[in-house]
């Protein structure tokens, strides 16, 4: 498993990691239909506080469609960012790919989005963790050359997965520790 001492970057995916997934084939299209998962808050929080950046990373092929609207992704968006503020949490930075399957790079499993990331935030990407809860989370944090952890509620096996863990909130625990570890 990768260090995750060195972690300083941790990129989250949002559908399934930090908001409860629409049903297969289905997409969070409206603002009230972005629900937080239980913990997901509190976990970006602790992620702040540690100092850690956060930067959200995720595909939304619905804004591929002809009839999709962007100001309805920008709204599921601030809805996002204010339930997160509710709780005293933030994202340092978001990214979405909103292309249909296999028409560019950014989509995950490509590492677009990340490296577009790294490159524009100036951090390095070993020096970063891709959280999800999909196999492709993982693929685009391997291609992007970050450690991964799999969320074990997701679709996803653990294929590959650094680590496998049930929640996000597991996930940053494991990163806060392996980070504290290192001073100790």
């Amino acid at each position: 498993m990768p260090d995750l001492r060195n972690v300083r970057t941790v990129f989250l995916d949002r559908d399934g990691t930090i908001n409860v997934k629409a049903a297969d084939g289905e997409y969070v299209r409206s603002p009230e239909e972005l629900v937080l998962l239980p913990g997901a808050a509190q976990a970006v929080a602790a992620l702040n506080a540690a100092g850690l950046r956060t930067v959200l990373v995720t595909n939304q092929r619905w804004m591929s469609e002809p009839a999709a609207d962007a100001a309805h992704f920008a709204a599921i968006h601030d809805r996002l960012e204010q339930l997160l503020a509710d709780e005293g949490a933030r994202l340092d930075a978001a990214y979405h790919c909103p292309h249909a399957a296999a028409s560019c790079d950014c989509r995950k499993p490509e590492a677009g989005m990340l490296v577009r990331a790294a490159r524009e935030h100036g951090f390095a990407l070993d020096e970063s963790v891709m959280i999800g809860d999909s196999e492709t989370d993982m693929e685009a944090g391997r291609a992007a050359g970050t450690a991964t952890v799999l969320l074990r509620a997701g679709d996803g096996e653990a294929v590959g997965a650094d680590a496998v863990v049930d929640d996000l909130a597991a996930a940053v625990r494991l990163i806060l520790k392996a980070k504290e570890s290192s001073f100790a």
